[in-house]
């Protein structure tokens, strides 16, 4: 039995810490053996964890939690097979609603109920989201003359741009694509602003479903943002201007002026960073400088989140906290500290408005707006509380964002950096912080919080982008001191004396900050020398590591990192996937087969869309044409090394023959009854339709196949359904 530790409501006390006992424990006057050992640890683990949960009870932190249980609830609503109705989920909110208000006097009734309610109104979020801004899907291509308002440019590189359409109508009434809004790529550089009207020929066609099963799924997505269709444009492109637009043009007019005038005065390699920094256009940056920053671990620097929000931020509340305090008139008048946190949220607000309101700018505005809030009301400003409010803001108007991966990544850091402060500023108050230079304790703060927050979005960063970085920090070290230091205070002073004209000199260090981190990048990749050892994650990893996020979260004593160390073994053991042994493409004719070391086609063309999606999600060489495998114009027939047979059925004619010789049967075609019967597993042309591109691992002779699919939930709004 585990004993509860008496909890105090100090702060950090005594009894709020896990005390494990290091005195040797006696039986009969003699050492414990390891038993006995095993048993005390045991319970002095209880006694601390109890301890914390109680610590974590008494200074009211299940709040910190009701993110998480909303989180939980999206995740619940996003697996289930089958979309829950309506009634059922008002009966979940209503009896958590309930319990909660005839238990507010019991305490542990009154939290569990809490709770529950935020995992209900998590289920509830997405449809209602869907409801108010979702859309029909397209199920089949669409082409003709249309006329549509343009509601967005949400990319333009010089030669090619992507336009949201809505109200969208044409001379046809069967051709028109019945969803709310479609996202159009169209060739060439118009001058065109949001509420102006087109006319065009557009060839419309379905949302494409995800390329491997775990990635990124841009139906359900984009069902959810409105966005039902996608095409592209042909041909002469009329545009009427409607002077309509209001805010968001005069918006987009101030981005779009920005950035020409950064790239007018950059090349157009730097110009295109220095413009992603500042307005968060990133159409201009080279797949190739992408590589380099992912390759050496900051890839982060040139998409704009809490990093480039708190630098800007930081540096006007500084900047101004400074100015004012050289008077001392006004410091003796007026509280400067407060001044300066009111032009600190002034200016997030801004540059959230000018780098296009991007969610990661979004929520880090947010948490900007929340620590300046604290500060100008006197309050402690960086808490796991305000953590806890913005999060709670962006799932409730953005849930989708919570399947992205910039949502987990900012969300995981800021966990992490604020958990360490939390423990730190403990350790300060129990200690004599020890005597360093500045220049000392800054390298040693960039250091630390590199390595927190690298170490806090490790899973996320290899699932979603199979890359750990593993000289990251060292590329953060090298980089970050120009980031903080020259590169986003020199674009702030630039943006602020662009309409003066001023701004040709913090514009040029910009584009040398810019020069000198694309050098350490290529200095951290050679020193790397190409090393990643990326594993190959399942979806559960995320489940694992958003627990060990809430554990972090919500416990304030050292226990707080237990969840973070038991998450490194649970991963380990149970959420790592083996490479495939068959990759099977349902938009194209793509099948590639693992024949020992080797994975190879023995269908479709190499290096297209779905090839090299595979190549990125499981680190594999796709390579061209078996040598192995017998082709002629009914089919394929191809012997692996791993002691099964695969065919690939080209005509009905050899279904017979091919599904009693071969244990594994891959067709375009509907496969008859009997073939199912004869071959181990058949995948034909109804499976790919309905559960979209297969991933197969061969387990033996003795056991099943495995098998993963790119569309789960095929009965769900967001899916197109096969006609």
């Amino acid at each position: 039995m585990c004993t509860i530790a008496p909890a105090e409501r100090k702060g950090w006390g005594r009894a709020n810490m896990v005390d494990f006992p290091v005195a040797k424990h006696q039986e009969n006057g003699r050492a414990a053996g390891p038993r006995a050992w095993l048993v005390a640890r045991i319970i002095a683990l209880c006694r601390g964890l109890f301890g914390a949960i109680v610590d974590a009870v008494t200074q009211r932190r299940n709040f910190i939690l009701f993110p998480f249980a909303m989180i939980a609830g999206l995740i619940f609503y996003r697996v289930v097979p089958g979309e829950p109705s309506f009634i059922a989920l008002a009966l979940m909110n209503a009896s958590a609603l309930i319990v909660a208000w005839t238990g507010r006097d019991v305490t542990p009734v009154r939290e569990i109920a809490l709770l529950a309610l935020m995992f209900s109104i998590g289920t509830t979020l997405l449809p209602l989201h869907a409801v108010l801004f979702g859309t029909p899907m397209l199920d089949a291509p669409r082409y003709g003359t249309y006329t549509a308002r343009i509601e967005a440019v949400t990319y333009d590189d010089g030669a090619q741009q992507r336009w949201v359409l809505s109200n969208i109508s044409g001379e046809l009434d069967w051709t028109i694509p019945d969803v709310r809004l479609a996202r159009v790529t169209v060739s060439g550089a118009y001058d065109v602003s949001p509420g102006d009207e087109m006319t065009a020929r557009i060839r419309f066609y379905p949302v494409p479903p995800p390329a491997v099963p775990g990635g990124y799924d841009s139906q359900f997505v984009s069902h959810f943002d409105g966005i039902g269709a996608y095409g592209n444009a042909f041909g002469e492109i009329d545009i009427t201007k409607s002077g309509q637009g209001g805010l968001v043009r005069v918006v987009k007019d101030v981005r779009t002026a920005i950035t020409a005038r950064i790239v007018a005065q950059l090349d157009e390699r730097i110009g295109g960073i220095a413009a992603a920094l500042v307005t968060g256009d990133q159409s201009r940056i080279t797949e190739a400088d992408r590589d380099l920053m992912a390759s050496a671990g900051i890839a982060h620097v040139i998409s704009i989140s809490g990093l480039h929000l708190t630098l800007v931020a930081g540096t006007m509340f500084t900047c101004v906290r400074f100015l004012l305090s050289l008077g001392h008139g006004i410091t003796q008048r007026v509280p400067i500290k407060k001044i300066a946190a009111g032009f600190g949220i002034a200016t997030a607000l801004a540059y959230m408005v000018i780098s296009g309101m991007v969610i990661p700018a979004v929520r880090s505005t947010i948490m900007l707006a929340l620590v300046f809030a604290a500060i100008i009301a006197g309050r402690q400003a960086l808490t796991m509380r305000n953590v806890a409010i913005a999060a709670l803001a962006i799932i409730v108007f953005e849930p989708t964002s919570v399947f992205r991966a910039s949502f987990q990544l900012s969300f995981a850091a800021v966990i992490a950096l604020i958990a360490a402060y939390e423990l730190a500023r403990r350790n300060r108050e129990n200690r004599e912080r020890p005597n360093r230079s500045r220049a000392l304790a800054l390298a040693l703060d960039i250091t630390t919080t590199s390595v927190i927050a690298g170490l806090a979005t490790l899973v996320f960063t290899a699932y979603h982008f199979q890359q750990t970085a593993p000289f990251g920090v060292l590329g953060n070290l090298m980089v970050m001191p120009i980031v903080s230091f020259v590169m986003m205070p020199a674009a702030l002073l630039g943006t602020l004396l662009l309409p003066l004209g001023l701004e040709a000199i913090p514009y040029a260090a910009l584009g040398w900050s810019i020069e000198a981190m694309l050098w350490c990048a290529a200095f951290v990749r050679q020193l790397s020398g190409g090393f990643d050892p990326s594993p190959i994650l399942s979806p559960l990893a995320l489940i694992v590591a958003l627990l060990a996020l809430a554990w972090l979260a919500y416990f304030r004593t050292r226990i707080r990192v237990a969840g973070a160390i038991l998450a490194v073994p649970l991963i380990s053991a149970f959420c790592l996937e083996q490479p495939p042994d068959i990759f099977i493409a349902d938009q194209s004719q793509a099948v590639a087969v693992r024949s020992g070391e080797r994975v190879a086609l023995i269908a479709g063309r190499n290096n297209t869309f779905a090839t090299t999606i595979w190549s990125e999600r499981y680190l594999t060489v796709i390579e061209n044409a078996h040598p192995a495998t017998g082709c002629d114009s009914l089919g394929c027939v191809l012997s692996t090394q791993d002691g099964y047979t695969i065919a690939l059925v080209r005509s009905r004619d050899v279904f017979d023959e091919d599904c009693r010789i071969a244990e594994i049967v891959v067709t375009r075609l509907n496969a008859p009854p009997q073939c199912r019967k004869a071959a181990t597993l058949v995948i034909d042309a109804s499976d790919l339709a309905r559960h979209g591109a297969h991933m197969i691992n061969w387990n033996g002779p003795d056991l099943a196949p495995t098998i993963r699919t790119a569309i789960d939930g095929p009965d769900r709004p967001w899916r197109i359904q096969p006609q």
